[in-house]
């Protein structure tokens, strides 16, 4: 009965969990020919740069957590919280920063 109980716990956190498995970069890559090299060679690598689309973000780092829409010091925005970084972004959808949790 208790390793019932632990089965069931480990695997209802891994639905509520954001995605920590590596992402499947090179699906992505080949969807978007039009990427530039260096955005490329940056996802390859699970980095993130300034400028990135949301797209790239989630090719990146995979999928976020949780997001949240609104005005933050008088400007619009959106972000992406991962495990341990929040990305934000600008009214055109690009990274402007990100941040450690």
């Amino acid at each position: 009965m208790k390793k019932t109980a632990l089965l069931l716990i480990v695997a209802l956190t891994g639905l509520t969990a954001c995605e920590t498995a590596p992402v499947r970069r090179e699906d992505y890559i080949a969807q978007h020919p039009e990427w530039d090299p260096e955005m490329v060679r940056l996802i390859r690598a699970g980095m993130i740069a300034k400028g990135m689309t949301k797209e790239q973000v989630r090719a990146a780092w995979g999928r976020r957590c949780y997001t949240c829409q609104g005005t933050k010091k008088g400007e619009w925005g959106e972000s992406w919280e991962y495990r341990t970084q929040v990305v934000f972004f600008g009214p055109d959808g690009r990274v402007t920063r990100w941040e450690p949790k």
